[in-house]
This record gives structure tokens, sequence and C-alpha cells, in this order.
């Protein structure tokens, strides 16, 4: 297993984390203004981190 197949897993599990916590919050809290704006942050964080981490390096 390669550190950049690590690294992708743990920041997946990270991002999946931050879902999970923010529709609990959701389900608890009712949506909130902290719930608008941290569905595109979980979003722009998860397009970032798999489109730099699943394309091989250049050479």
């Amino acid at each position: 297993m390669t550190t950049r197949r690590i690294i992708l897993g743990i920041s997946l599990a990270f991002i999946g984390l931050l879902i999970f916590v923010t529709f609990a919050d959701a389900v608890d809290e009712g949506v909130s203004i902290r719930t608008v704006v941290s569905i595109p942050i979980i979003v722009m964080l998860g397009v970032g981190v798999i489109g730099a981490l699943a394309q091989p390096p250049r050479r």
C-alpha cells in the first residue's frame, strides 16, 4: 500500500466524519446557517482531496 493511498484513506475518513457530524447536527438542531455553510466547505474539501490524491504524480 502506497503512502498516497494511506493519506487518501485517512482524508476520506476525516471527510466522512465531518459529513456525519454535520448531518447529526442538522437532525438534532435543525438546518441552520452552520449546516448551510459547512456543506459547501465539505464538498470543496472532498473534491480537492480526491482530485489531488487520485491522480498519479507527474514525472
